[in-house]
Parts: structure tokens; C-alpha cells; sequence
């Protein structure tokens, strides 16, 4: 047996070992678990089937879960979506506007009231750039929160106390960093306005909003303010008589002298 032969036989040897490390780390690859994020938007992608929209909204929500991934953010307080949403159909530029969303934890204004959400809860809104009360909402919200897993593709069906569409939704997706895309359509009375997919990320507290404090020195406004010393009626007082009227001059009981 030559050298030449000796060379092939350990080249050939040294192939096969890397052929077979390759394999070891390709398999070993292959079986790692998919990680609660990649689970929670193959599950997204499923349940919005064939919308293209919505398949829209995911990829960018998987765009943005990788970025958060990379750059490791955390306490993202940006309450309005990352840009405003293009419309068609409607607005004040026709047949193009844009629609404004939002998201918003701890405390809220819906119907001009003050709610202060529990813990963990994220209200979703819209606001579109058209005239008049939306008489139907078909706007969508996909979520994922990239701390727990939890995601979910939810309508924003709120109603005011006028029944009409509210543009609203408040859902629970725990604490953590949250990943939103928003799209779909508002039924106008004289309009139709197709929201195409934004998104946005926010963080969700895991604590509940501070109760207002009330500072015990100062009275409320409403309660009625008494002075800490009583006060008494004041006593009338009888005018002074002049010395020389006529009643301060009363005749002299013992005298018997008549008057002329």
C-alpha cells in the first residue's frame, strides 16, 4: 500500500466524520421545539386563512417580534401604532385617508368616561378620518405578547351606550411586551372605509393603576366649608335718647302743682 492510497483512505475518512457531524446538527436542529412566539404566529396565520390582509398584518407582526428579539426592547410606551393606517373609500381626501390606532393600558377615556383597566388588559381603538357615527365596525385586531405566548385575533365590536360602534376593544394579554397589526373596515352612512394593516407594539404592566390620591388637608370641592367659630345674632341696641326731648323730661310724680 502506496502513500497515494494511505491519503485517499484518510480523506475519505475525514468526509465521512463531517458528513456525519452535519447530519448530528442538522437533526438536532430539526427537532428543537418552535419557541412560544413562532407557535403563537403559525397559529395566527392560520386562523386568518386566506385574507390577504390579514396574512399582511401577521408577517409584519412576525417582522416586528424578530426586531424585538434582536434588539431586546422592553418597556415600549408608544401608545399609537407605529404609523397611521392607509384607508380607501373614504376621508376628507377622497378616495385616500389614513386611520388613526391605538393602544392603551392602565387607564382609559371610552364615551367620555374614565375606566382604568385591570391588570394585564390592553384596550385597542381606532379613529378614521371621515364625517359622521360609524353605523358598523368589521375592523380586526391580531395580537401577541412575546413574553407569555398569548395571541389572539379579536373583533373590535365594543358598543356605546348608543349602540353604535364604539371602534373598541380591551382584551387580556397579560404582561409583557404586546405585538398588534389593525386592519379591516367602518361602514359610514354614506361611506365605506377599507383600513389596510398597521401595526404597533406596546407594553402591558403588570400591575394595576395607582388609585388617585386625596390630600386629607385639603376639603373636597363638593363638601360644604363651616367656620371653626360659632358665630351669635348680634344684640339690638336702643337708640340713645337726646337729654332735652320731650320724653327725657318726665313731670315730677310728687308734685302737686298742675300745669297751666
Amino acid at each position: 500500500m502506496n502513500g497515494w492510497t494511505l491519503s485517499r483512505r484518510a480523506l475519505a475518512v475525514a468526509a465521512l466524520s463531517a458528513t456525519a457531524v452535519l447530519g448530528a446538527t442538522s437533526t438536532a436542529t430539526a427537532d428543537q421545539p418552535k419557541s412560544p412566539v413562532d407557535s403563537a404566529l403559525d397559529q395566527l396565520t392560520h386562523e386568518v386563512s386566506d385574507s390577504v390582509a390579514g396574512k399582511t398584518a401577521v408577517a409584519n407582526m412576525a417582522k416586528t417580534a424578530q426586531l424585538v428579539a434582536a434588539a431586546k426592547l422592553e418597556n415600549i410606551q408608544f401608545t399609537p401604532f407605529s404609523y397611521l393606517a392607509p384607508t380607501l373609500g373614504c376621508g376628507f381626501n377622497m378616495p385616500f385617508s389614513l386611520t388613526q390606532a391605538m393602544a392603551v393600558s392602565g387607564v382609559t377615556t371610552q364615551n367620555k368616561t374614565e375606566i382604568a383597566l385591570p391588570a394585564g388588559n390592553v384596550s385597542f381603538q381606532a379613529m378614521a378620518q371621515q364625517n359622521g357615527f360609524p353605523l358598523n365596525s368589521g375592523l380586526t385586531v391580531a395580537w401577541l405578547n412575546v413574553n407569555n405566548g398569548r395571541s389572539g385575533i379579536t373583533a373590535l365590536d365594543d358598543r356605546t351606550e348608543y349602540n353604535l360602534p364604539a371602534l373598541s376593544k380591551t382584551v387580556d394579554a397579560g404582561a409583557g411586551n404586546v405585538i398588534a397589526s389593525l386592519w379591516g373596515t367602518i361602514d359610514y352612512p354614506n361611506a365605506r372605509c377599507v383600513v389596510l394593516p398597521t401595526v404597533g407594539l406596546f407594553s402591558v404592566a403588570d400591575t394595576p393603576p395607582p388609585a388617585p390620591q386625596v390630600d386629607p388637608a385639603k376639603p373636597e370641592s363638593s363638601a360644604p366649608t363651616t367656620s371653626a367659630t360659632p358665630t351669635t345674632p348680634a344684640t339690638p341696641t336702643t337708640p340713645a335718647q337726646a337729654p332735652d326731648s320731650p320724653a327725657a323730661t318726665a313731670p315730677d310724680a310728687g308734685s302737686g302743682t298742675p300745669a297751666n
